[in-house]
């Protein structure tokens, strides 16, 4: 494939590259954009010059770096901090906020609502002008449910900027949320919201929110059960917001949660159907194309509206969108070209974009897709129609997660084994169940009675589709879970997977040799890293609120103790510093226990704890520190929890220590008390609500 074919991929590398870097750095540099500015100009008195031969390449290198400057400029000045008359210098004084509802609320166990702030001020009567986003959080209830895009409101909230993780290794919420254009949220009280007006925003995505409000409210009517109207309103509308927990780990371990988000899958469906439909009209001539195309793209934006134009169906939107301008313009338009073009163009609307997990996930399938399938297929043997088909539907799906893989397994840290047979469910489950969907939408207004019973037959369909994917997540072996890699060894999978993609394009024993040469480095790089982990110690006193979980790592297992804590709660708040320590085996003990555990690395006789060189006291009950005719012991660390009824002053007197750790379980109250007692005496302490987890590693 020759480098003229595809300026636009090539436009887009260096500029991608930009906002890579623009984002790593996130420093605006003074006078870059007349900068800028000046080398636009020059590149166009550069393009007129006559110069030799052999000095081309300077064009193209000063393009290359203008565009990663420009990059760079462009994802630092997307920042919504930078705006005139942001609100941030003001919210220590501020309470009371007015702005327009800019997305759609987000539902869950809290209503989330961003919004675009208007005015603030101390008092009602005192509000300013003011610029920028907030995430607001209420509870739920009939106010704050009835909130909808446009909407403009006025709450009495305090304001602070989004918190970092407070765990290692935990999911970062800031950084999600700072590629959200968000960095400031506020938990408001439902009494406390005002609605003063609706219809505001623009008025194409009001009917689109419309739109998919009442799509929703036709699918329950035919769903009544929780998950297959879960399933269904993903599936047609990419609305995943009421899906349980228990059925979204189903798919996601199974490797279909794509399936359930209205992407380019389900717009390739749409525009296959409607294609076939149109040739069938055998359309001829130049004005003929212009119409198929017209149609075509006519019938992709309105499928985008209908669904609520979320982030993944404007992504393939955009990608079809620009296939079909390429072919109206009676140009062989190349896959990769217009991959390259359709991203450019979202980058320019959108920087952030670029960090966006489902941007980069739907990219990568679509590159494997259309490197990979083809050559899999030439090399597949002659099968009969039907098994054709399957074979396809499998080879497209392989295809996909090799694109896909090292970005699956940097952000989910899980393999699926059985996505092969996962894929057949739920390609060909949801290609039939989107074609009856469409149908069941227009029975649904023009014939109601017939649409009844085409609900009956597609709610049961999904019925069997979701047995069948819990039936795959129970098979043996099916998630290879608890893999950690760096950014850096993704990274380095890429190039692996390129140098092969080299191998099977132009045969050459060169690229496999370098392929195995990266592997080979991955290798020793694991290899360290098991070493490492096999002496490690650890100790983490992780923040939960209202809870208590503390780690103790040796090796490559763990001991834990904590109280009565959920599961999700540990997956939420340890499990991903477990996977990045490379932690095998886990041990659980309640808090309360009196069990002995001894161990090389640990020796626990509650509430002591010798873990290595450290001496440590778990202190959650008064009883432990009134146990007569016991001398006192001293230790390095106390860590107290609960709240127990006692003050730094006591506990030193029974367990004379060097710093003390107040975990998230005790309560505000008495954790203050205790700091000032601290301060006070000038005794060391750590409080995990406040600093997060608290780490001792040796």
């Amino acid at each position: 494939m020759s480098l003229r074919a595809i300026p636009c991929l090539r436009v887009f590398i260096p500029f991608a590259l930009g906002l890579a870097f623009g984002s790593h750095v996130d420093t605006p540099i003074a006078g870059l954009g007349y900068a800028l500015l000046s080398g636009a100009a020059m590149l166009c008195i550069l393009a007129l010059l006559k110069y030799p031969f052999r000095y081309r390449w300077i064009f193209g290198a000063f393009f290359q770096v203008l565009l990663f400057l420009t990059g760079f400029y462009h994802v630092i000045r997307h920042d919504e901090r930078l705006q005139a008359g942001h609100f941030s210098p003001g919210i220590q004084d501020c309470h009371y906020w007015t702005g327009i509802v800019y997305d759609a609320p987000g539902k869950g166990a809290r209503i989330k609502v961003p919004l675009r702030v208007e005015s603030m001020g101390a008092a009602p009567d005192a509000m300013q002008p003011a610029a920028g986003n907030i995430l607001l959080l209420f509870d739920i209830s009939p106010a704050t449910q009835n909130l909808r895009y446009g909407d403009r409101i006025g709450v009495r909230a305090t304001v602070r900027p989004a918190e970092p993780p407070k765990n290692p290794h935990a999911f970062d919420y800031r950084r999600y949320l700072h590629f959200q254009n968000i960095h400031f949220q506020a938990f408001a009280k439902s009494d406390s919201l005002v609605l003063l007006s609706s219809g505001h925003g623009h008025p194409v995505w009001r009917a689109a929110y419309s739109c998919r409000e009442k799509l929703l409210a036709m699918l329950q009517q035919h769903f009544p059960t929780q998950a297959e109207y879960a399933v269904a309103s993903a599936l047609l509308v990419g609305y995943k917001e009421d899906l349980p927990d228990d059925l979204r780990t189903a798919y996601a371990e199974t490797g279909s949660m794509h399936a359930l988000a209205v992407s380019g899958t389900h717009v390739g469906l749409v525009y296959a159907g409607l294609f076939f439909l149109l040739s069938r009209l055998r359309l001829r001539g130049r004005w003929g194309r212009l119409v198929q195309n017209a149609t075509l793209l006519a019938a992709i934006c309105a499928f985008a509206l209908l669904t609520g134009a979320s982030a993944s169906v404007l992504r393939a939107t955009v990608m079809f969108s620009t296939y079909l301008l390429g072919k109206a313009m009676f140009r062989s338009a190349s896959v990769w070209n217009v991959l390259g073009a359709s991203a450019f163009g979202l980058l320019l609307y959108n920087p952030y974009f670029l960090f966006d997990a489902g941007f980069q996930l739907s990219y990568a399938a679509v590159a494997g897709m259309v490197f990979f399938y083809p050559r899999f297929y030439r090399l597949s043997p002659l099968l009969p129609g039907w098994a054709d088909k399957a074979w396809q539907a499998l080879l497209i799906g392989f295809a996909a997660q090799i694109g896909t893989l090292p970005l699956s397994l940097y952000y989910f840290h899980q393999f699926p084994v059985y996505f092969w047979l996962a894929g057949w469910v739920v390609v060909f489950g949801g290609a039939v169940f989107m074609a009856g969907g469409a149908v069941l939408v227009l029975l649904d207004f023009f014939l109601p009675a017939f649409a009844h019973w085409l609900g009956l037959g597609l709610y049961w369909m999904l019925w069997v589709i979701n047995q069948l994917i819990v039936g795959i997540q129970h098979l043996p072996f099916s998630v290879i879970g608890g893999i950690w890699i760096a950014g850096w060894a993704a990274v380095l999978l890429y190039l692996f997977i390129a140098l092969l993609g080299a191998t099977l394009a132009q045969r050459k024993a060169k690229w496999l040799l370098g392929a195995l040469g990266v592997l080979s480095v991955l290798g020793i790089c694991r290899a360290v890293r098991d070493v490492r982990q096999m002496g490690q110690e650890q100790v983490a006193v992780y923040c939960v609120t209202r809870n208590s979980l503390v780690d103790f790592i040796y090796g490559q297992n763990t001991l834990a103790l904590s109280d009565s804590i959920s599961n999700r709660q540990v997956m939420f708040s340890a499990q991903s510093n477990r996977w990045a320590a490379g932690v095998r085996e886990t041990v659980s003990i309640h808090i309360d226990t009196d069990t002995l555990i001894h161990h090389p690395k640990l020796l626990y006789d509650p509430p002591f704890v010798q873990f290595s060189d450290k001496k440590m006291v778990l202190l959650h009950d008064t009883r432990l520190t009134t146990v007569a005719g016991v001398p006192p012991v001293a230790v390095d660390v106390l860590v107290l929890s609960q709240s127990p009824r006692l003050t730094i002053a006591e506990c030193r007197g029974r367990f004379p220590f060097g710093m003390v750790v107040f975990d998230a379980s005790n309560s505000w109250k008495q954790t203050t008390r205790w700091k000032a007692e601290c301060t006070a005496a000038g005794i060391p302490f750590y409080d995990v609500r406040e600093q997060g987890a608290w780490v001792y590693a040796k």
